[in-house]
């Protein structure tokens, strides 16, 4: 995975949103004020949330949020952590599987090939206990930043 998907200004602790959309609002207006995603990411989020959702099913509760890359100008990754749990719907789940996410890695990734290897690469991070577990007790964002360096 590429460093300069990764920026410290993207890796966020205990960001304090109480639902999706504000979530999705928050990182995308950052996003955009920095030319980093074009104008309606935030709308094409919501949407593909509601018809693909991402939330995965570990402990504590992930979301991977993406959507198409048509709406990319350059590739991030946001890490964020979440000062109260957000509900999200589970990835290939019915509508009923609803999990709390603690965390979101949102993506911003312009190429399609790349997109799927970069989310491939996240889901076999996610599966290890200790990069989930690291962001989610993590005292600050530099720590954060610190394990997913030795993760990703």
């Amino acid at each position: 995975m590429r460093k300069t998907m990764i920026d410290s200004k993207y890796i966020i602790k205990d960001l304090d949103v109480s639902n999706q959309k504000e979530l999705f609002e928050t990182i995308g207006q950052a996003l955009m004020e920095d030319k980093i995603v074009k104008d309606g990411f935030i709308e094409a989020l919501l949407k593909r949330e509601k018809e693909y959702p991402t939330g995965l099913p570990v402990n504590p509760g992930v979301a991977i949020p993406h959507t198409d890359g048509t709406l990319v100008n350059e590739d991030r990754l946001v890490f964020a952590t979440l000062k109260n749990p957000v509900t999200f719907a589970e990835m290939g789940g019915s509508d009923e599987n609803i999990i709390d996410i603690h965390i979101v890695i949102l993506m911003a990734i312009k190429d399609g090939k790349k997109h799927l290897e970069t989310l491939r690469q996240l889901i076999d991070s996610i599966k290890k206990e200790e990069f989930i577990k690291g962001l989610f007790n993590s005292k600050n964002s530099d720590e954060m930043e610190t394990i997913i360096k030795k993760f990703l």
